[in-house]
Protein backbone atom coordinates (compact mmCIF):
# COMPACT_ATOMS: atom_id res chain seq x y z
CA UNK A 1 0.00 0.00 0.00
CA UNK A 2 1.35 3.44 -0.93
CA UNK A 3 1.48 6.02 1.85
CA UNK A 4 0.99 9.71 1.15
CA UNK A 5 2.49 12.27 3.52
CA UNK A 6 0.61 15.57 3.48
CA UNK A 7 0.38 18.67 5.55
CA UNK A 8 0.87 22.41 5.69
CA UNK A 9 3.99 23.62 3.88
CA UNK A 10 5.48 27.11 4.08
CA UNK A 11 8.03 28.46 1.59
CA UNK A 12 11.12 30.23 2.90
CA UNK A 13 14.46 31.17 1.34
CA UNK A 14 17.39 28.91 2.23
CA UNK A 15 19.85 31.05 4.21
CA UNK A 16 22.60 28.50 3.51
CA UNK A 17 23.17 25.43 1.36
CA UNK A 18 20.54 22.89 2.43
CA UNK A 19 20.94 20.60 -0.58
CA UNK A 20 21.97 17.66 1.65
CA UNK A 21 19.32 18.33 4.34
CA UNK A 22 16.07 17.05 2.77
CA UNK A 23 13.75 15.47 5.37
CA UNK A 24 15.57 17.05 8.33
CA UNK A 25 14.38 19.61 10.84
CA UNK A 26 15.32 23.23 10.06
CA UNK A 27 15.31 26.46 12.04
CA UNK A 28 13.62 29.72 11.05
CA UNK A 29 16.50 32.23 10.93
CA UNK A 30 14.60 35.40 9.95
CA UNK A 31 11.10 36.37 8.79
CA UNK A 32 11.63 34.63 5.46
CA UNK A 33 14.68 32.35 5.78
CA UNK A 34 15.55 28.94 7.25
CA UNK A 35 18.87 27.31 8.03
CA UNK A 36 20.32 24.34 9.89
CA UNK A 37 20.05 24.39 13.66
CA UNK A 38 22.86 26.27 15.46
CA UNK A 39 22.29 24.64 18.85
CA UNK A 40 20.26 21.99 20.60
CA UNK A 41 17.98 24.65 22.10
CA UNK A 42 16.78 26.23 18.84
CA UNK A 43 13.18 25.53 17.91
CA UNK A 44 12.80 23.51 14.69
CA UNK A 45 10.11 25.23 12.61
CA UNK A 46 9.49 22.08 10.57
CA UNK A 47 10.89 19.46 8.21
CA UNK A 48 12.57 20.46 4.93
CA UNK A 49 10.72 18.85 1.99
CA UNK A 50 13.16 19.70 -0.81
CA UNK A 51 16.92 20.20 -1.20
CA UNK A 52 17.59 23.88 -1.93
CA UNK A 53 20.94 25.56 -2.28
CA UNK A 54 21.53 28.92 -0.60
CA UNK A 55 19.11 31.54 -1.91
CA UNK A 56 16.67 29.02 -3.38
CA UNK A 57 13.12 28.28 -2.18
CA UNK A 58 13.00 25.98 0.85
CA UNK A 59 9.69 24.14 1.31
CA UNK A 60 9.12 23.38 5.00
CA UNK A 61 6.39 21.08 6.37
CA UNK A 62 5.19 22.72 9.59
CA UNK A 63 2.11 20.59 10.29
CA UNK A 64 0.79 17.22 9.17
CA UNK A 65 2.93 14.20 8.33
CA UNK A 66 6.42 14.06 6.87
CA UNK A 67 9.28 11.74 6.12
CA UNK A 68 12.19 12.37 8.51
CA UNK A 69 15.80 11.17 8.53
CA UNK A 70 16.43 9.59 11.95
CA UNK A 71 19.65 9.53 13.97
CA UNK A 72 19.07 6.03 15.38
CA UNK A 73 16.45 3.31 15.66
CA UNK A 74 13.17 5.05 16.60
CA UNK A 75 9.99 3.06 17.17
CA UNK A 76 6.41 3.92 16.29
CA UNK A 77 4.75 6.03 18.98
CA UNK A 78 8.00 7.58 20.22
CA UNK A 79 8.05 11.36 20.60
CA UNK A 80 10.73 12.87 18.37
CA UNK A 81 12.91 15.97 18.81
CA UNK A 82 15.53 17.53 16.54
CA UNK A 83 18.99 16.07 17.04
CA UNK A 84 21.93 18.43 17.45
CA UNK A 85 25.46 16.99 17.44
CA UNK A 86 27.27 19.93 15.87
CA UNK A 87 27.13 22.57 13.16
CA UNK A 88 27.34 20.05 10.31
CA UNK A 89 25.45 17.18 11.98
CA UNK A 90 21.96 18.15 13.06
CA UNK A 91 18.28 18.12 12.17
CA UNK A 92 17.76 14.36 12.22
CA UNK A 93 14.94 12.92 14.30
CA UNK A 94 15.95 11.76 17.77
CA UNK A 95 13.89 10.15 20.54
CA UNK A 96 12.71 12.82 22.97
CA UNK A 97 13.54 11.25 26.32
CA UNK A 98 14.81 13.97 28.63
CA UNK A 99 12.89 16.40 30.82
CA UNK A 100 12.40 19.65 28.88
CA UNK A 101 12.99 18.15 25.41
CA UNK A 102 10.78 19.83 22.83
CA UNK A 103 9.16 16.99 20.94
CA UNK A 104 8.35 18.17 17.42
CA UNK A 105 6.67 14.97 16.24
CA UNK A 106 5.51 11.45 16.98
CA UNK A 107 7.05 8.59 15.01
CA UNK A 108 4.54 6.91 12.66
CA UNK A 109 7.06 4.93 10.54
CA UNK A 110 9.94 3.38 12.47
CA UNK A 111 13.62 3.56 11.59
CA UNK A 112 16.12 0.81 12.23
CA UNK A 113 19.42 2.70 12.27
CA UNK A 114 21.06 6.09 11.78
CA UNK A 115 20.18 7.78 8.46
CA UNK A 116 17.11 5.59 7.89
CA UNK A 117 14.11 7.58 6.71
CA UNK A 118 11.10 7.19 8.98
CA UNK A 119 8.03 9.39 9.25
CA UNK A 120 6.45 11.63 11.86
CA UNK A 121 3.15 13.25 12.69
CA UNK A 122 4.27 16.83 13.42
CA UNK A 123 3.24 18.39 16.74
CA UNK A 124 4.77 20.55 19.46
CA UNK A 125 5.05 19.15 22.98
CA UNK A 126 7.47 19.79 25.81
CA UNK A 127 8.33 16.35 27.13
CA UNK A 128 7.81 15.81 30.83
CA UNK A 129 9.66 12.77 32.14
CA UNK A 130 8.68 11.50 35.62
Amino acid sequence: MAVEYTGLDISFTAAEDLSAMQYRFVHQATDDTVDMLDSGTEFPVGVLQNAPESGEVAVVRVNGTSKLVMNDAVTVGTQVKAEYVGASDNGKGDAADTEGDIARGVCIVASGAEDDVGAVLLCVNELSVP
